[in-house]
């Protein structure tokens, strides 16, 4: 068995059980944009491109996740605030998750390794993945003005 595949089961049973016991979660996810490009990830645990984030910790606010969350997984470290998107509902597990999502323009980056990461690349706006995540497409076409924002993620 690949380690994707091990990392990939343990995700599955883990929100299997976080379904089970009725479990809301809060998450913090940010778009990091350069110029007409956008950083997108791929997971060790789950296929396709998405944006950077993931839990907001105990004791932590949303901003402190999505700044803890970009420095971990991709070293973005932002130089400005992050601005505020939206805050979407998302019940994709099966379970209530709570998402507040940031735009992020001014930013120093150096070079870090997550285990969760199994790439990250820049995509120009009009030329973004295969296999991006839905979830992700809408939230760039919402930040592009392509489409109207939703609170569902």
């Amino acid at each position: 068995m690949t380690k994707f595949m091990v990392l990939r089961w343990l995700w599955v049973i883990r929100n299997f059980i976080l379904k089970i016991m009725n479990y809301r979660s809060i998450g913090a996810r940010a778009l990091v944009i350069k110029d007409d490009e956008v950083l997108l990830i791929r997971h060790t645990y789950e296929s396709g491109w998405f944006t950077i984030g993931g839990a907001v910790d105990k004791g932590e606010t949303f901003v402190q996740a999505a700044i803890r969350e970009l420095q971990e997984e991709v070293g973005v470290t932002p130089t400005e605030p992050p601005v505020l998107f939206g805050v979407y509902f998302n019940i994709y597990f099966g379970r209530d998750n709570y998402i507040a999502f940031y735009i992020v323009k001014e930013f120093r980056i150096e070079e870090v390794y997550s285990h969760e990461i199994a790439e990250k690349k820049w995509f120009k706006f009009d030329a973004l993945p295969e296999g991006i995540s839905p979830a992700t497409k809408r939230r760039i076409e919402e930040y592009l003005g392509q489409r109207e924002k939703s609170e569902k993620w």
